[in-house]
């Protein structure tokens, strides 16, 4: 056998080259095989998951049995909003499991996911009740929603409606009522016939609400007793409001209710630091989401 030229025999730089270069491919086919093997977090979600939760799965089987617990439908059926919405609920979950865990919640509790879910918010419902608001922030709680412990309002009315092309009509039948107060012998003489809506008289605000619609009511409790409307233009007509009575709702004596607007104050603290430790936990979280169940 013939010896190589001297130009083609292996120096000690090209060999040290040749060593250089297999090392680099080596890595890179290492590195390529470590970033797209299963169970890592380039390679995505793998087909029996909906998600992962810092590594953690969810599985696609679990998540349809939710869909249908949730909302009585497949996976087929169920609208984009049910969708994220019982993901959304399945990650919350997983994020508070496995923040209990960290809190070093017994192990065995992880048996029931539930459980541990609950003892995590529980936690932050201590949180707020250890934070009670004092005796001048109660007060103030209680201005700002006064309403809540409010009783509940009181009126009577009569309600008549004319068809759209009696505007003229209409117009000088509320200005004939309001100057006899609404008085329903008038109305008769008028030819004026009640819809019969308001017939059981005296109304507790949500039933009158209920009876008159949203519009109509708003219209009706801004008005005093005696006082009558104009004609009020609806899709089916002119309607004019008759008041005989009307007794606003009235707040209950802060002293009275104290025990309910510390209750009501703690329980908005609770939801404010559960949805403070949501935010948190989400923001920490690796979440991976299968595309299309965003």
């Amino acid at each position: 056998m013939r010896p190589l030229p001297e130009r083609l025999r292996p120096g000690p730089a090209r060999t040290l080259w040749l060593c250089a270069a297999g090392a680099v491919a080596g890595l890179l086919l290492a590195g390529l095989g470590l970033f797209t093997a299963h169970g890592t977090r380039i390679a995505g979600v793998l087909p029996e998951d909906v998600a992962l939760v810092n590594q953690v799965p969810i599985l696609m089987a679990d998540y349809v049995d939710q869909l249908r617990a949730r909302f009585g439908v497949g996976l087929a059926a169920a609208t984009p909003a049910q969708r994220r919405q019982v993901l959304d609920e399945m990650i919350r979950e997983e994020l508070y499991v496995q923040r209990g865990v960290e809190l070093g919640l017994p192990a065995d509790t992880l048996e029931v996911r539930q459980a541990l879910v609950g003892a995590v918010e529980a936690q932050e419902a201590a949180d707020a009740t250890l934070s009670a608001p004092d005796e001048a922030a109660l007060r103030a709680d209680y201005a700002a929603h006064a309403a809540d412990y409010a009783d509940e309002g009181v009126i009577a009315l009569d309600e008549y409606r004319l068809p759209a092309s009696q505007a003229p009509r209409a117009r000088a039948a509320a200005q004939a009522l309001r100057a006899a107060h609404g008085a329903p012998q008038v109305a008769a003489a008028l030819g004026l016939a009640a819809t019969g809506r308001m017939a059981d008289g005296a109304e507790f605000y949500f039933a009158a609400r209920a009876h008159l619609g949203a519009s109509l009511f708003a219209e009706a409790a801004r008005l005093p007793a005696g006082a009558v409307s104009d004609p009020l233009p609806l899709p089916d007509g002119l309607h004019i409001l008759a008041v005989h009575a009307n007794t606003p709702p009235r707040p209950a004596p802060f002293a009275l209710v104290r025990d309910r607007v510390l209750a009501d104050a703690t329980a908005r603290q609770t939801r404010a630091l559960i949805g403070a430790a949501d935010r948190f936990l989400r923001a920490r979280a690796d979440i991976a989401i299968r595309p299309g169940y965003e």
